[in-house]
């Protein structure tokens, strides 16, 4: 029975079983559950029962703010991307009744792949296998922004209007919240952010986390993506920030040998078939500024929950990011 290291189970395999059986899932069959590497803000666990082969997500012990109803997002978001072209994990079940884990819960299908992190494994470290890489993942977050998020139920999960407007203060309010720490520089950001809102953009379904942590490829070539997961802080926002996002983590990890930024941003905007809009210092300024308060709340949680290390790591990237954040204005 995985424990939280504090002696108190994170997951009961008897009351788990049950809940299976009353849902229909491989009814009666012995149940095996292995503890996968814990994300940030939620468990994992890989749940084997008869013929199905599962992963479960539960909250932390101390959990983020709000963190059941990112599960509930999560699950929803699953539903809604079943059968488009977006690369998912199909979605199971959803448990809200803490009677049986403590916490709500989700099920989700076991998806084979490897996490497209360099350097690769030698057998597929190839040029052209580089630019494959590089380039699926770019035509993951292009599909990912041109769901039809109104056709597909979502028009509610997001508030597109204003989206940029609230960036400042809610990641400002949300760093007070933890009580820890001062971040030097974090205002004088959050004031240049204020000072260069965008006029306007094309709302989408956005993944908000979107990296190579949070992509599975297949190992066999062409090396696409087999699924995209972690999707509890997705909404409808500014697809641009995506796509920021995930070159400001990609790029400086990949090194040379890899598509630049440069091919990475046309590659995306020519499998969306629009023009390239260029680069926009707004939205890379953003994305740090996002990053350094979300670490520094995983840093803080992580001082108060017995079932983590103090996650000394997170708390010195999120100075890092505020630190790339102040050079993005100084240079912008």
């Amino acid at each position: 029975m995985p424990d939280a290291g504090d002696g108190e189970p994170l997951l009961d395999e008897a009351a788990l079983g049950a809940w299976m059986d009353e849902q229909g899932i491989a009814v009666g069959s012995s149940l095996t559950v292995t503890p996968l590497t814990a994300g940030t803000s939620n468990l994992m666990f890989v749940v084997e029962r008869g013929e199905q082969r599962l992963v479960l997500r539960r909250p932390t012990r101390v959990a983020v703010e709000r963190a059941e109803d990112g599960l509930v997002r999560e699950f929803r978001i699953l539903r809604a991307l079943a059968g488009s072209d977006v690369p998912h994990p199909a979605a199971v079940a959803l448990c809200r009744d803490h009677s049986v884990l403590g916490s709500s819960f989700l099920l989700m299908a076991h998806v084979e792949g490897f996490n497209p992190l360099p350097p690769l494994d030698p057998a597929i470290d190839s040029a052209a296998a580089r630019q494959q890489v590089a380039f699926a993942m770019v035509e993951a977050l292009a599909s990912i922004h041109a769901f039809d998020w109104r056709a597909g139920g979502l028009s509610d999960l997001g508030r597109p209007d204003g989206f940029h407007e609230r960036q400042v203060s809610r990641w400002i309010g949300q760093l007070a919240s933890y009580g820890g720490r001062e971040m030097p520089g974090i205002d004088r950001v959050g004031d240049w952010l204020e000072a260069q809102l965008p006029v306007a953009f094309g709302p989408s379904l956005m993944h908000g986390d979107f990296h190579m942590f949070n992509l599975l490829l297949a190992a066999e070539a062409p090396h696409r993506v087999v699924a995209v997961v972690d999707w509890e802080t997705a909404t409808i926002g500014d697809p641009m920030l995506d796509l920021a996002g995930f070159r400001e983590i990609w790029c400086p990890i990949a090194g040379e040998g890899w598509p630049d930024p440069a091919a990475l941003r046309a590659h995306y905007w020519s499998r969306r078939g629009l023009p390239d809009p260029g680069e926009l210092a707004y939205h890379g300024v953003l994305h740090n500024f996002r990053m350094a308060v979300l670490l520094e709340g995983i840093h803080q949680r992580s001082l108060r929950d017995p079932s983590r290390p103090d996650m000394v790591a997170m708390g010195d990237r999120a100075m890092m990011n505020l630190e790339r954040a102040i050079a993005l204005v100084d240079g912008a």
